[in-house]
């Protein structure tokens, strides 16, 4: 399957003792939890809880929105790499979004590839200025240069998750969605 950047349209991706699985329903609430997760996380805990309160407000919830909208705007899911990095270790990470019924969705991600690092190149890169990524509350849209795009194509363009940058998300109603409404 060709590659776009980081992210391409995928396949699902079966449950696997390695992989963070969990789905959402058509609500956003936690319905199920798969194999990979670690022996002390209570089911209790995540089980029927929304997504958003699990990740709560910040700039990555609000990609999560984004990426969720087209995903159920387009019936397709995506696939993408991404670092989840700490001060003292660099992790590149794969992660699967996939449509399941009545607008639910599958996520699974995984380590590719974990290596130390000095603590010091993580401060660095996280005490630069964020990339400011304006998104479309409507539709999960999100202005790269002059262009409205598809959450997926432009959050491959940013590279904000490919290069562990900083990036702070703003609300923007996007060309159409503003058109529509009036």
């Amino acid at each position: 399957m060709p590659m776009r950047g980081l992210f391409q349209i995928c396949e699902p991706i079966r449950d696997a003792p390695d992989a963070l699985t969990y789905e959402i329903c058509g609500r956003d609430r936690v319905v199920s939890l798969g194999l990979g997760w670690p022996k002390g996380t209570r089911q209790r805990d995540v089980l029927s809880r929304s997504l958003w309160d699990l990740l709560g407000d910040g700039n990555v919830a609000d990609v999560y929105r984004a990426l969720i909208a087209e995903i159920r705007r387009t019936g397709v899911g995506v696939c993408f790499t991404f670092r989840c990095d700490d001060p003292g270790t660099k992790r590149m990470m794969s992660m699967a979004m996939m449509p399941t019924s009545c607008g639910g969705i599958r996520f699974s991600s995984r380590a590719i590839a974990v290596e130390q690092q000095e603590p010091s190149l993580f401060q660095r890169r996280h005490l630069g200025l964020p990339v400011n990524v304006d998104l479309c509350p409507e539709c999960g849209r999100i202005k790269v240069g002059n262009q409205w795009q598809p959450a997926s194509e432009a959050l491959d363009r940013l590279g904000i998750f490919a290069d562990d940058l900083p990036f702070r998300t703003h609300q923007v109603r996007c060309t159409p969605c503003h058109v529509a409404s009036h």
